[in-house]
């Protein structure tokens, strides 16, 4: 143990180490900030070279203040100073408190610059006020005030999770540096709203980003790490850890990969496989196999991390997380459930075996906000498989629905950005059960000229597939594109699966709506299937998806099998499974479209209103599903009061709580439960090793270790002690500071 976490500090040391060396070789000093990011870029409004990103200054300013020598100071002071030249300090602004985006801006743009800034600013004026000067002190307490009375206002929603979270510790640090009372009562009454708002779903509404899930977890802990107030940090410390199990849950040890499905994923996360959640696994274990590109992004090279915001925050890794990820395999195959949001219906399907892991979400992910800063960007199905004699070894498929043609390279979010993503046009709602999913796309409201909608079913590597069938015709690249019927099935044998995708009946708006096997413009294996191609026109009837013209939204889908190729001698007889299929697809006299797939003894349905455009019933194997809050091989949450996860149960008053088992072999084992939320409940936890019972049982966590299968050590850690606690004869109790 003495020896990993030695090994883990040089890990951080020298990420440091990188991260500073990076900063200062971009270290403009005629500007006191770090260079653009995008270099070569241009601004769209006036064509300006990019400008600096004052925020991310911050970061080597905390790292200089972390080296403390009078030199590095001075430069630390300087990057301060600087920074602060960006808030908008107008008195009658309507965002005074806020930050420009870039140095160069003349207005506020985005808004969520007062989180990010506030971000890396507290840490610094709480680690090292004391060794920066009295006026620039003065100038910061001036600045945290007025960004805090913008928070205030602002009040981000709690479905926005990272910037909710980043706002919070604004609030509930900012607060408490500034030793005002009003913001830290402010702080603390937000926070409870979003625990309870969070854990009342299960997993966190911006749901398992390869990106965001990383900066989630940095901003809990560093609420943990500044936060003086020993509620908020036992919460903030349970949270962290709900979120790194939301999060290891999907990482699939087969293939590297984050299982989808994705609320936001940036383009070269979704290509390389890499990303801030991978980076952070690595920083805590040294496993390489996190840092490895995939074989459609950045080469395959490992390249070590050089993150400062990962090296200077204080991160943990829970024991659960190596505990699932080396130990998965005696679980597949597994299927995870969980909820995202409750109220909105929006959960996760997440199916993992020794070659695949595929996923589908419920419906559209969104937070009200319709534009393509926030929203836009995620995969609602998407699989990887296991590709073991080809680069990077493994290989994906995704889906979209596409306006306009606008592939990835054609919709940049903002202006001073470079396209990052390939948007997601469509509203989209899904089933899956195991390895069989029905993806649904409608079309959301459209305003300008249209020539071409469609959906695109996404193989990124035409050329590396191993073989390519329409029905049991083979199909060369250098054939394509086909034409594809209704009826027929695309069947894809790469790597160490199948896959077997068909078209659902799709909707005409024109004079043809063809569907087409054909290469897209980076040589990805697209299946497309066609609502328009024509003509640029305005659609009056879908200008708003109410109206005077409104008859009902466009139809469009899919359905997809994922199978082992070990399964099948050979994809003609995966064909003659995928043809005994029995598949439904009508629309009743209320605009009610009800999707059934069965076969192979599973069946599972969706209903989706046209009219409404949201999803309606879903039914598996007959019967309706009621999304859990979570359901895994070695975790469960739920708020019934009571949880049953393998050989525990755990009685308490209906609230959410959650269990998870590590139960690897028959001696050393460790059992979990928690208490998220600050209210007290009678306790009946039944183990392996007895029963352990209290008459009530606050905010905590209790874990029980076995170190015989008759003696273990409860560890309890909460505000109070379990009132009336019993444990059972040979095992002891340890309550941790």
């Amino acid at each position: 143990m003495q020896s990993d976490n030695l090994a883990q500090a040089t890990r951080l040391t020298a990420m440091f180490q990188r991260g500073l060396a990076n900063s200062q070789n971009n270290y403009h000093p005629e500007h006191n900030l770090v260079g653009p990011t995008w270099h070569g870029m241009t601004r769209a409004m006036d064509d300006r070279p990019m400008s600096y990103d004052a925020r991310f200054s911050l970061c080597l300013a905390q790292a200089l203040m972390r080296i403390g020598d009078e030199n590095s100071v001075a430069q630390a002071e300087a990057i301060i100073a600087r920074v602060l030249e960006c808030q908008e300090c107008s008195p009658h602004h309507p965002h005074r408190g806020n930050f420009r985006w870039l140095y160069d801006d003349i207005e506020v743009i985005d808004l969520n610059a007062v989180q990010f800034y506030l971000r890396f600013l507290l840490p610094i004026l709480i680690e090292h006020d004391a060794q920066l000067s009295p006026q620039l002190i003065s100038k910061c307490r001036e600045c945290v005030h007025m960004a805090l009375e913008e928070q205030d206002r602002m009040n981000v929603a709690p479905t926005y999770t990272n910037i909710h979270i980043m706002a919070l510790y604004s609030l509930l640090v900012g607060g408490q540096w500034l030793d005002d009372e009003y913001f830290q009562t402010l702080g603390k009454a937000r926070w409870d709203e979003w625990v309870r708002f969070t854990v009342q779903s299960g997993a966190p509404h911006e749901y398992n980003s390869p990106s965001y899930g990383g900066i989630d977890l940095s901003a809990l802990a560093v609420i943990n790490q500044h936060l003086k107030d020993p509620r908020i940090c036992l919460q903030a410390r349970i949270m962290y850890e709900r979120f790194w199990l939301h999060l290891v849950l999907h990482i699939h040890r087969p293939t590297n990969q984050l299982g989808g499905p994705y609320c936001r994923c940036y383009w070269d996360s979704l290509m390389s496989g890499k990303g801030v959640v991978k980076d952070l696994i690595w920083s805590q274990t040294g496993w390489n196999w996190a840092l490895e590109s995939g074989p459609y992004g950045r080469p395959t090279d490992t390249e070590l991390p050089s993150n400062l915001e990962l090296a200077m925050t204080d991160h943990w890794l829970p024991e659960f997380v190596p505990y699932w990820i080396n130990q998965q395999q005696q679980f597949m195959p597994y299927e995870i459930k969980e909820t995202a949001n409750r109220k909105e219906g929006t959960d996760l399907t997440t199916y993992g075996t020794k070659s695949y892991v595929l996923g589908t979400a419920s419906q559209t992910y969104s937070i009200g906000q319709e534009d393509f800063y926030i929203e836009h960007q995620s995969n609602y199905l998407i699989a990887h498989y296991s590709r073991p004699n080809s680069p990077g070894k493994w290989g994906m498929m995704y889906s979209r629905y596409v306006v306009n043609d606008q592939h990835f390279g054609t919709i940049s979010p903002a202006p001073d950005r470079p396209p990052n993503s390939f948007f997601d046009q469509g509203n989209f709602a899904g089933a899956q059960l195991k390895n069989k999913s029905i993806a649904l796309y409608s079309l959301q409201p459209q305003h300008d000229l249209v020539s071409s909608l469609k959906t695109v079913i996404v193989f990124p590597d035409a050329k590396a597939i191993d073989e390519i069938w329409l029905n049991d015709r083979r199909i060369a690249t250098k054939d394509l594109p086909q034409k594809v019927a209704e009826d027929d099935w695309l069947v894809i044998a790469d790597g160490s699966i199948y896959v077997g995708i068909k078209p659902l009946e799709h909707s005409c708006l024109g004079h043809e709506a063809p569907i087409v096997l054909e290469q897209g413009p980076n040589g990805e294996l697209w299946l497309t299937i066609y609502n328009y191609r024509g003509p640029a026109k305005r659609f009056w009837d879908y200008a708003s998806l109410k109206g005077a013209f409104w008859k009902g939204n466009i139809r469009a889908g899919y359905v997809v099998e994922i199978v082992e190729q070990t399964d099948y001698e050979s994809a003609d007889s995966f064909l003659v499974h995928l043809h005994q299929s029995v598949i439904e697809d009508s629309v009743d006299s209320e605009y009610m479209r009800h999707v059934v797939f069965s076969n192979d003894g599973e069946e599972l349905s969706i209903d989706y209103d046209l009219w409404n455009t949201e999803p309606g019933e879903r039914k598996f194997n007959g019967d309706i599903y009621s999304p859990p809050s979570l359901t895994s091989p070695i975790a469960m949450q739920g708020d019934s009061g009571n949880l049953h996860l393998g050989n525990t149960i755990l009685a308490t008053n209906p609230q959410p709580m959650w269990l998870i088992n590590q139960e690897s072999d028959s001696t050393k084992n460790t059992w979990i439960a928690v208490n998220p939320l600050d209210e007290p409940t009678p306790l009946r936890w039944e183990t392996p090793l007895g029963v352990i019972t209290a008459e009530q049982w606050g905010l905590g966590t209790l874990v029980l270790h076995s170190e015989t299968p008759e003696t273990g050590t409860l560890s309890i850690e909460s505000l109070t002690e379990p009132i009336g606690l019993q444990v059972p004869d040979g095992v002891s109790v340890t309550f941790v500071d």
